[in-house]
């Protein structure tokens, strides 16, 4: 853990959807006070149930408790207290911040009656750390289905997340200065789409370069599955599923962040 700082944890109060909004953009992609504000009346999270870490007046963290019913089949459910939106502004991570916000969230559902938390997550998120000490275990009791029809269009979306995220990921853009690289994707389904980091932002190519630094070829199926996180990358390429054509170690690194969105340090 790095060194300590002095942290308050308290509940949600009206008006920290701004300060929310900036912490959120960074974690999750960008996010505005409206959208946050309208998410919170949706999900009717009761502002008790939503803990904040804070660090000199500045707020940096923030885990809520959403109580949801489990559908266990033959009309049998069992009340659970889902665990959400857990967050830490990069400059704060690693200080137990989150970890004492975990700890006041799972103090909720224990003084409502009920017996057991939940989360969703995948299980090579650095914070599986945090979660595993805490008590929580590894089930898998759904999966996710998704068809592209037209990938390409998904590409080129892609890259302008990318590019707004870049606007409140401090780590990320920390990550990615001085990174000029080009990569091509060649799916068999789809053929080839390329980009390239210049200048702080991610500009799609029309055409691949002839020399990019990072090419690379695969099915749509298994990188859909890399994406998705249901399968490891380094596990797609041992199975002969992704073939590196050529890359830096470093470069390819750095793109599967960029792939994953994972920017902790």
């Amino acid at each position: 853990m790095d060194k300590a700082v002095e942290f308050k944890v308290r509940n949600f109060r009206k008006g920290d959807e701004v300060c929310l909004a900036k912490l959120f953009s960074e974690c999750f992609g960008p996010t505005t006070p409206r959208q946050l504000s309208e998410w919170l009346g949706k999900s009717e999270v009761a502002p008790e149930d939503i803990f904040v870490g804070v660090v000199d007046g500045k707020l940096v963290s923030h885990v809520n408790v959403e109580f949801r019913r489990l559908d266990h089949g033959e009309g049998i459910h069992l009340k659970t207290a889902g665990i959400a939106g857990v967050c830490t502004d990069s400059d704060y991570r690693r200080k137990g911040i989150v970890t004492n916000l975990m700890k006041r969230a799972l103090e909720s559902p224990r003084q409502k009656g009920v017996s057991n938390a939940s989360l969703f997550t995948g299980l090579d998120f650095p914070a599986i750390r945090i979660y595993r000490r805490l008590g929580f275990v590894d089930i898998v009791t759904w999966r996710t289905y998704i068809k592209y029809v037209d990938y390409p269009a998904v590409f080129a979306r892609w890259l302008r997340v990318l590019n707004r995220s870049l606007k409140y990921s401090k780590i990320m853009a920390r990550k990615l200065e001085g990174w000029e690289k080009s990569v091509v994707v060649r799916l068999k389904e789809v053929g080839a789409l390329s980009f390239r980091f210049r200048r702080g932002r991610f500009h799609r190519l029309k055409e691949p370069p002839k020399h990019p630094d990072i090419d690379f070829y695969s099915d749509m199926e298994t990188y859909a599955r890399i994406v998705h996180g249901a399968v490891q990358w380094d596990e797609a390429v041992k199975e002969e599923k992704l073939t590196v054509n050529h890359g830096e170690p470093a470069d390819v690194e750095m793109f599967k962040r960029i792939l994953l969105w994972r920017w902790d340090e």
